[in-house]
């Protein structure tokens, strides 16, 4: 499987090392190089492709606002020298971020992590056909639900639920087992009329956590850790709503 990319960066030291890196992976297509978020944008409006890296300090456009304009956003990694913008990453639901100067393995692990989700949405659309939403069951509706994930039913309990992740039409259900279960479900439906809300909460755009598996809350990185020791980005504008939620007693 060939990903087709495009690099948008200002410094031509560095997108000559990204063009490098790029030249060792053989499932990797750069389609363009940009210095100008402006001329990237152009380009996109008629070549789409399948992954932009960006770096956010770019001149004229930042690499955010050149994603916030898309209106088919792609996969997006961003490139930066300021590890703090990897908050404002996860808000535009980017799929990794890499922090200069970046190594040639750091560049290749964000790599395998997109393939890994195109290969995600590819299974799971070559499964058979799958309800729109999950349907509950009147003799489970207060404590699991029933999904569909490859044609097979599965019950989940509530309380086996860590966390639940957004996957654009689908959403990973993270389980206590380290397994999860990928199914075509919004996280809009689940969080408004699935999800019990004494036991659940939104504390990002892409992830509800199960408020009994909160272990701990960095308010200073706006990082949320659970009981098996998973790190979730916790969104500014949830943060009080979170803190509320979990009523440290000092």
């Amino acid at each position: 499987m060939k990903l087709t990319c495009i690099f948008v960066e200002d410094e031509a030291p560095a997108m000559n090392l990204l063009k490098v890196y790029a030249e060792r992976i053989p499932n990797l297509k750069v389609l363009g190089l940009f210095d100008r978020s402006m001329e990237a944008i152009h380009f996109l409006n008629d070549n789409p492709v399948d992954l932009i890296f960006t770096d956010v300090n770019m001149p004229q456009m930042s690499g955010i606002e050149l994603i916030q304009s898309l209106r088919n956003k792609p996969y997006v990694i961003f490139i930066t020298a300021n590890a703090e913008h990897a908050v404002s990453g996860f808000e535009l639901d980017i799929t990794d971020f890499l922090v200069k100067p970046v190594t040639f393995d750091r560049f290749a692990k964000a790599v395998n992590k997109v393939v890994d989700r195109v290969d995600l949405a590819k299974k799971v659309n070559t499964s058979n056909a799958l309800p729109q939403d999950a349907e509950l069951s009147e003799d489970y509706s207060q404590t699991s639900i029933f999904v569909k994930e490859s044609g097979k039913v599965i019950r989940i309990d509530f309380d086996e639920i860590m966390a639940i992740e957004g996957l654009k039409d689908y959403v990973k259900i993270i389980l206590q087992d380290n397994k999860s279960v990928v199914t075509h479900l919004t996280m809009k439906k689940l969080e408004e009329q699935i999800l019990p809300k004494s036991k659940f909460m939104r504390i990002h755009k892409s992830f509800i956590v199960s408020i009994t598996q909160i272990r701990k809350f960095d308010g200073l990185d706006n990082f949320l850790e659970l009981t098996n020791k998973l790190q979730i980005p916790v969104g500014p504008q949830y943060k009080e709503t979170l803190l509320l939620k979990i009523k440290p007693v000092n």
